[in-house]
This record gives C-alpha cells, structure tokens and sequence, in this order.
C-alpha cells in the first residue's frame, strides 16, 4: 500500500516534516519508505494506492495506562451520598463495579471502550483490568476484544489484597497463566503482557513478595497505581515508615521494566528514586481533576531525568484531551504560562513511545523505514505554515480538534471514513448497552 498526498509528521529522528509526502507499507505491516512525493516509487502491480488529498498522516496515538472494565459504568447512578474523597470513590464505585462484573461484561466493555479509543487515533493501550467474581481467563476475554477490534494491547490483571487471600491468589494466578501462555506461543505483536499490582495501601507485603517470586521468570514489568492519593502514602508511612516509591522498590517491585501510574504525591527523594531506577512513570491528568487527588510533578519528575509518558486512567479514549490537560496543569502549578509545552510534547509524542518500545521490543510512534505501520489520517488543513519548529502550536490549536479520518495498525485498516471497519460498532453498542443494564442492577 502506498499513500500519496499526505502531509507527513515522521517523528523521526529529524522530526521531518512533509508538505507533500508518500509512504510506503510493506505487507507485513511496517513502513517500507517515506519519499517526497515528486521521488515516491510506482507501485506494483495490483498494490493499493491511496490519495488522501492532502490529509494529514502521523503515528497513531499511545495511551499508556488505562482501564478498559470501566467503559460500562458511563453514567451510573450511585446510591446514596456522593463520594467525598478518593477512597470512597473506590469504595462507592470502582470497587463495587469491578465486583459486579461478569465474563461477558469485561468482554462488552472492552470492545466499546477500544472502538471509542481507535476513532480517536488511538492504536496501543496498556489496560489494567480488575474482575473479582471474574478472574480466571478475564484477560483471555481481553485479547479477544483488542484483536476483533485490531489495536495493540498490553494486558494484565490487578492483583490485591482488598477482596481477601483467595481473590489475592487468583488475581496472581491470572497474571502468570497469561504471561505464560503469551511466552509460549509465537507473538504477532498485536498482545502483550505486563504483571498487575493495585497499589501499595491495598497489598500486603507476603503478596507482594509471591508476585515479586512469581514474576522472576517471566520477563515481564509490573503494572501498578503508585501515590496517586495521600492516603497511599500515609499508609505506606504507617505501615513501614517509607513512601510507596521507597517500600516498592525495597521489595523489588520497581525496576526499568514496570510502570508505575500516577506518582502524584511524591517528594524529592521519591523522584530520585525514580530516575535512578529508571522507572516508567504515567502521568493521568484528566483523572487525577476528577478525582480531586492533585496534580503530578511533571516538570520536576522530567527535570530530574524520570521517563514520564501519558494515560488516560480510562477517564477518556480521547489522549489529545490528556495532552492539553495536562499543559494546562502544569502552568497552572508554576503560575507561568511559559512552562510544559516541551515536556508534555515529549511525555504524548515521544515518552510514550519509549515505553511501548520496550515492552514490545520494536520501533512503534514514528514514521520511518522499518517501523510499524500504525498510523492516522487526519482532517487537517493548516491555515498557516507548518514545520517542525511550530509543530507543538498546531498540535494543541488544531491537529488535537481535528477529525480522525482513518487509523492503521500494522498496517492494516481499524477505522476508515470515520468508520470502524473491524466490527460492527452499532451492534457492539446494542449489546453492551444490554449488558450495562443487568450490571447496574447488580451493583
């Protein structure tokens, strides 16, 4: 397949960009060449060529930490008082509703929320799943949703001590038995896998060591929430007189493979720790608002040298709105107006690829020879000269509001026409929506 026309963002090493560009797909999913368009190869016999008229063509977006289980709790009523705090949001909603879920709603949900992210250009997600009465073979379910679906995923189950020994147990056995089955089979770079944690103030230290025993041989990083409310750190306090950072890293629960979301109370020593250790940080603007819990030291987490990327904590598919969020924030926390267009640039554009990079082990986030082919077309026409040193001002005034025409990933169509050509999405919403109401009756 080769598009003509387009106007290319390589975010390549360069940061190319060009006005009047081809790019070239290889069958088996990656870029064969970016060309300007006066010097693109004909195409052979029986390829597709696609003239997307000037479109704009770019890698397709990243999300780094999100939970897919909670797409069908969109609008739910919760009984009684409203929830004062973030423990009792937990309490009141997420930990009631993961408790709720069945086989078929982790399934349901997933599908909704990866077709919402896919028509908002998003082509990998790292998912944290949580079903306690629908543990063992959840995150099968979840691999099936993202290749009916066909965006990338990174899976895992969140294990915790919250819901008892038992559930503690199971919730590790989920996480073994996936890595273990993906290790032993041949991967096509559609599904991987990480090791979930919830967080330090709902684990105790004999699971966590089981988890940390567990995971020697599997060669996968942990996924877990770290300070995102005080309340993490008062009890980390209170139980072994460190923060999270520090009572995590001493069990051996952070090193260079894990992700570690949120980090919205840290201190000085934590961020030196952090950078240290090299440990994956994803910061979660949008949910850290909503939640009320505070706002992340991004600036001062990146200053430090802490790899920072950006999730959307399943408060929304949309990752531009994350990407705006999150520069408002932080000249909000600075009062100056001046500050975060670079780092919040590179935690969207750059970070987040870095991560998908490693735990996939290929070239994912840019367009050039050899890369994966995930990519999005977009509906925008620059009004105004667009180059690669004015590229952060159109990307927060008018790439982030345009219109997603189509997402590829390796290669292949997810979206086209602003339509989702994998699956049926209206039937999807139809059956999900039958589904959301028997769960809200249970919860």
């Amino acid at each position: 397949m080769i598009f003509q026309n387009a106007r290319v963002l390589t975010f390549d090493a360069t940061n190319r960009v060009l006005d009047r560009g081809a790019v070239a797909i290889r069958h088996d999913g990656t870029i064969g060449g970016v060309y300007e368009a006066e010097n693109a190869p004909r195409a052979a016999p029986g390829e597709e060529v696609v003239d997307v008229r000037g479109k704009l063509l770019m890698p397709a977006l990243i999300n780094c930490h999100t939970h897919l289980y909670s797409t069908l709790a969109r609008g739910i009523a919760l009984p009684g008082r409203a929830p004062r705090n973030f423990l009792e949001i937990l309490k009141k909603l997420w930990w009631r509703l993961d408790r709720a879920l069945n086989e078929e709603d982790v399934y349901q949900s997933a599908m909704v929320g990866l077709i919402d992210a896919a028509k908002c250009g998003v082509g990998t997600l790292v998912d944290h799943h949580s079903s306690p009465n629908a543990c063992p073979g959840s995150l099968d379910r979840l691999e099936q949703a993202f290749r009916e679906v066909g965006v990338r995923g990174v899976l895992c189950y969140e294990t915790t001590d919250r819901n008892g020994p038992v559930r503690a147990r199971e919730g590790l056995r989920e996480n073994v038995r996936f890595l273990e089955r993906l290790r032993g089979q041949p991967s096509d770079g559609l599904v991987a896998g990480s090791f979930g944690l919830h967080a330090s103030f709902t684990l105790g230290d004999r699971t966590l060591r089981a988890c940390v025993e567990a995971a020697k041989s599997l060669g996968a990083g942990f996924h877990v929430h770290v300070a995102e409310d005080r309340c993490d750190v008062v009890q980390a306090r209170q139980r072994v007189r460190k923060s999270p950072v520090g009572r995590l890293l001493d069990l051996g629960v952070l090193d260079e493979r894990a992700l570690a979301a949120h980090c919205v109370h840290v201190n000085a020593r934590d961020i030196a720790q952090l950078a240290c250790h090299r440990i994956n940080v994803v910061h979660n603007p949008q949910s850290n608002c909503n939640n009320a819990v505070g706002t992340a030291k991004l600036l001062e987490m990146m200053e430090h040298g802490v790899l920072v990327g950006l999730g959307s904590d399943g408060y929304s598919p949309r990752m531009w709105e994350e990407f705006k969020a999150a520069l408002h924030l932080q000249k909000l926390r600075r009062r100056d107006p001046h500050v975060g267009s670079a780092e919040v640039y590179a935690a969207a554009l750059l970070n987040n690829r870095t991560i998908a990079q490693k735990i996939w082990g290929m070239q994912l986030g840019q367009i050039e020879p050899g890369a994966q082919a995930d990519l999005i077309l977009v509906d925008y026409y620059p009004p105004t000269p667009l180059h690669s040193e004015n590229l952060f001002g159109h990307i927060l005034f008018g790439i982030a509001n345009a219109p997603v025409d189509s997402l590829l990933v390796r290669g292949r169509y997810v979206i086209r026409g602003k339509e989702c050509v994998t699956v049926d999405e209206r039937a999807v919403a139809e059956k999900a929506a039958s589904h959301a109401r028997a769960l809200w009756e249970r919860f």
